[in-house]
């Protein structure tokens, strides 16, 4: 292994890596002549612009490598938090490849990121085509098997996927890992290719820091319309470089009634405990971050019980706020008593886009009338392992034990728990929630995470089980997600349902479905399963921190269903369980497990999303969703009806035509109140402007007592307006030549023996000129020994002063 280290004492400069590394094995076919028909491509030199992009960021990759003459060379990079390769073919591992494709296609610049992108062809193929063969050529370097080579010089422009594609919560560093092949090259030969450092090299640096800053987000979840009812207030956080302080203020009931806390989480919290009555005022303060690199993100939650009747339509208001140091933001969230909790969040495709780029914004809704009956974060179990017994409020599930235990765990530190299950192979051990015992219809929705072991792995939830397991009696109804196509015996796609019975157990997958999002191991997502009636289902699922989907990815109804299993014929759980897989030892993660019953709702809805027209141009047309969209003066309105609960995300998209940081918010309005959802934040990135500057004397030459017109022509040559331009000019006042202006052409005298013209905004493309005449006093004056000075201001940024001599 070669490493090479690079340094730039530079100011805003960081040290880049090099390393040659051992990724790729040359492939030699015995083909006369041997070096020009079978030869890899020998990577010459490899670099990156910025040298230390952070998550999300865009950065520009050149390489330059010697390619033999008689096949096309192939090409595949991957983002990577360890410093080798990692399989091709198993997602979660922390690797994601940015540049990847088909062997007959040439690469393509900004593709999504994906960790398995030879799933996409049949035979496994990640390498896209950087350069078609160049044949009988002129040899003018060597590649790995000889000198008969060509060099070629490519650069892409790739996109370092965002944080959340990365396990852990303190990752500092990131590999950028190219490998090149000749003709073709396969996932199974990302690792496996040998000790040749010919044809692979690897770029690491360190993440830079986050400025500190934070976002807050609060919600309800349940309807309060009789004296038990529960509720929940969550405020999702994520935050960096600093510590966050999270309050919420929880008021007494306007109007008579009476709210109970039931639970508060995660620990540690002060102002409030269990069994209190409100008002009360909850704290969080979070971990400190200062110095670390990456995001934490988590949720702050506190479970509410209606113990005396609230009026019905009377309207809770509720408030959080978060602080780091002097940056405050608020967050709330209204319930009205006897109506849906209404709920909308935003988010942005990226965090900072390219000047003239699209960005494309989210708003997920959820209209949600449901009765909440579980609420289960794991954030109050206590953290240890379950062998023998299972966390309060839950049963093991039989017959299927605790396999090697449930583990309850605490990834980032931020008291944000989480349940890992453990098995071998062939293992399924399972936990239902001892209450409700009675579940028939209504809605189940859970975080899921799929450890990475092997892409074949899969998770189960209990849509309902009589928990009757090793007997004949027994039936369990449950959907399934799997990292690949196959859940038991159907190939119809990663999500689908399972049915078993009897005693030994008859099981089936009698429907499954490709969702909209390719599964991947070590990622979390959120499952949603609606029981319909007795025996219709549906389900769907998306990736954790992304706005919900509409529609359904997956429907089913059992036409003939087992004996003694009809709502009415048992106790019936829900629960999660444990799926040890057919090959390797896979763990499951689950979190925020929620069961709702359902309640009718029907209502008129109004989202708007208040869009800056000064800085994106929008299109009446650019928008997508499960409702229409209409733009008007500058806002987007979506007009619709509800019959009962519903979640969907709200897509439009816009042209980033601002050099500022760009600032956006939506709102939802109906079932009596108006929540506005969080405010994102788009950083754009500008080009410098770029002037040419021409100055031109006549005449050419004088003498003492002569009269000289100087011209200086300028032309703005660059992509972005330049806001306040200024040209100024000086004039000689000291050997070896002595002018004296006679006419300043419009400008105004500065100090220096200075001429300045202000001349206000110039567009892209436009050009002009300014002129000054002088006296020649003394000496006779060359036109090359004045300078003049260009300089140009936008916003708070101030871009120098360019000298041009003429």
């Amino acid at each position: 292994m070669k490493m090479r280290r690079i340094m730039s004492i530079q100011e805003n400069k960081t040290v880049i890596n090099k390393i040659k590394k051992l990724i790729l094995l040359a492939v030699l076919t015995s083909i006369i002549p041997f070096s020009l028909l079978y030869a890899n491509p020998q990577i010459l030199g490899l670099s990156m612009d910025p040298p230390n992009p952070g998550f999300g960021e865009a950065a520009t990759v050149r390489i330059t490598y010697c390619a033999q003459g008689y096949n096309d060379a192939t090409i595949a990079m991957a983002v990577s938090v360890n410093p080798l390769a990692t399989n091709a073919n198993v997602s979660g591992a922390g690797q994601v490849f940015v540049l990847y494709g088909n062997r007959t296609v040439n690469c393509q610049n900004m593709l999504p990121p994906n960790s398995t992108p030879g799933d996409a062809y049949a035979d496994a193929q990640i390498g896209c085509r950087a350069n078609i063969q160049p044949g009988n050529s002129v040899w003018d370097c060597t590649h790995c098997s000889g000198p008969q080579g060509v060099t070629f010089y490519r650069e892409y422009t790739i996109r370092i996927p965002a944080a959340d594609n990365f396990p852990g919560c303190t990752n500092d560093r990131l590999y950028l890992h190219v490998g090149m092949k000749d003709q073709q090259l396969a996932e199974s030969e990302w690792v496996t290719r040998g000790t040749d450092p010919c044809t692979s090299e690897t770029l690491f640096w360190d993440i830079p820091l986050f400025d500190p800053d934070f976002t807050v987000n609060k919600k309800v979840e349940g309807v309060l319309q009789q004296v038990g009812d529960l509720m929940v207030y969550s405020i999702d956080y994520s935050y960096q470089n600093g510590q966050l302080v999270i309050t919420d203020t929880l008021p007494t009931p306007p109007g008579g009634g009476a709210l109970r806390i039931v639970s508060i989480g995660p620990v540690p919290f002060s102002g409030a405990a269990p069994g209190d009555m409100l008002p009360r005022t909850i704290t969080w303060t979070l971990p400190n971050r200062t110095g670390d690199t990456g995001k934490a993100e988590g949720t702050v939650w506190v479970l509410l019980e209606m113990t005396t009747e609230i009026p019905a339509g009377l309207r809770l208001e509720n408030n959080a706020t978060g602080t780091m140091g002097s940056i405050t933001k608020n967050t709330s969230a209204d319930i009205v008593v006897g109506e849906a909790a209404v709920n909308i969040a935003k988010s942005q495709s990226l965090d900072s886009v390219p000047f003239g780029d699209t960005v494309t914004y989210f708003l997920e809704y959820d209209i949600n009338g449901s009765k909440l009956i579980v609420y289960e974060p794991f954030d109050n179990v206590n953290s240890v392992t379950y062998t023998a017994t299972a966390p309060t409020g839950w049963a093991i599930a039989a017959p299927g034990g605790t396999g090697n235990g449930w583990y309850i765990m605490d990834v980032c530190g931020t008291g944000d728990r989480i349940i890992r299950g453990s098995s071998n192979a062939n293992v399924y051990p399972g936990l239902i929630h001892t209450s409700p015992n009675d579940f028939c219809t209504g809605t189940i929705v859970t975080d899921v995470m799929i450890g990475a072991s092997y892409e074949g792995a899969d998770s189960h939830v209990f849509i309902r089980t009589n928990n009757l397991g090793g007997t004949a009696q027994a039936v369990a109804y449950g959907v399934v997600l799997s990292v690949d196509e196959f859940i038991g015996s159907n190939s119809g796609g990663e999500l689908g349902f399972q049915r078993c019975y009897g005693e030994p157990a008859n099981c089936s997958w009698p429907a499954s479905a490709q969702p909209r999002y390719n599964i991947e191991t070590n990622r979390w997502y959120v499952l949603k399963v609606e029981a319909i009636s007795d025996y219709s289902f549906r389900a769907k699922v998306w990736p954790k921190g992304e706005p919900e989907p509409a529609g359904w990815d997956v429907s089913w109804t059992d036409t003939a269903p087992p004996a003694n299993s009809s709502c009415a014929s048992g106790n019936w759980y829900v629960g999660i369980a444990q799926q040890g897989g057919d090959q390797y030892w896979v763990n499951d993660y689950y979190n925020n497990f929620m069961v709702y019953e359902p309640r009718a709702i029907n209502d008129p809805i109004l989202i708007v999303d208040d869009y800056p027209e000064t800085q994106l141009t929008s299109s009446g047309t650019w928008a997508s969703g499960p409702h229409a969209g209409t733009l008007a003066a500058g806002q987007w309105n979506w007009n619709f009806s509800v019959t009962g609960d519903e979640a969907g995300t709200l897509t439009w998209w816009g042209v980033v035509n601002s050099c500022d940081p760009i600032t956006n918010m939506s709102s939802i309005t109906g079932l009596g109140v108006t929540q506005d959802s969080n405010e994102v934040v788009l950083d754009p990135i500008c080009p410098d402007p770029e002037v040419s500057v021409t100055k031109t004397a006549q005449p050419t030459s004088a003498r003492v007592g002569d009269t000289i017109t100087y011209t200086i022509a300028y032309t703005n040559v660059g992509t972005v307006d330049v806001d306040t331009f200024y040209i100024w000019d000086t004039i000689p006042q000291s050997p070896p030549a002595t002018l004296m202006a006679i006419n300043l052409g419009g400008g105004s005298p500065g100090p220096g023996n200075l001429i300045i013209w202000n001349l206000g905004n110039l567009s892209v493309g436009a050009s002009g000129s300014v002129s000054w005449t002088a006296v020649i006093m003394s000496i006779p004056y060359l036109p090359m020994f004045d300078k003049e000075y260009l300089g140009y201001l936008i916003d708070r940024y101030t871009f120098g002063t360019e000298r041009k001599g003429s």
